[in-house]
């Protein structure tokens, strides 16, 4: 498994309508701690029980965009928690395409580690239209899951 990845194209500065690269690389507990009062979730627990990775932008590793939490389980990955830095929700927004992009990451890490770009995870209700648009499919209550033919083509997209 890699630790550093490359997202070409991955997220828009809405303002300009300029897409840029995002890298995802292991978060630290300390930029985690710093970064906090951006994110609703606490990712300071889902770093005691697994990997958290960080989004930024290229050419801006000052600002973390988004967090995804990543644990292995048997024959899959288990994605936690993915959240955007609230500089990125409603009313704000000023990066898009943040979503796509940290599931898109799930996937290729999930290929890296040998469970074919499947990954599982919890939704809210309101945003199961907006993961069924990229192949995530409902398995009981709010959890979903990506297969590998759902992971095949968010991977492409990005990497």
């Amino acid at each position: 498994m890699e630790e550093i990845y490359l997202l070409r194209n991955a997220i828009t500065f809405n303002p300009t309508g300029k897409k840029h690269n995002a890298i995802a690389k292991i978060a630290t507990l300390k930029e985690i701690k710093q970064h906090k009062e951006f994110f609703t979730f606490n990712f300071e627990l889902n770093f005691k029980n697994g990997i958290v990775y960080k989004i930024i932008k290229e050419g801006d590793e000052d600002m973390i965009q988004g967090l995804v939490s990543l644990k292995p389980d048997i024959g899959i990955l288990d994605c936690g928690n993915m959240e955007k830095n609230k500089i990125n929700k409603s009313p704000l927004l000023i990066h898009s395409g943040l979503g796509k992009c940290m599931i898109a990451l799930c996937c290729k890490i999930s290929i890296d580690m040998g469970f074919d770009g499947y990954i599982t995870f919890e939704s809210k209700n309101r945003l199961m239209p907006y993961y069924s648009r990229y192949g995530a499919k409902r398995t009981s209550g709010l959890r979903m899951f990506i297969d590998n033919v759902g992971a095949k083509k968010l991977v492409e997209n990005y990497f």
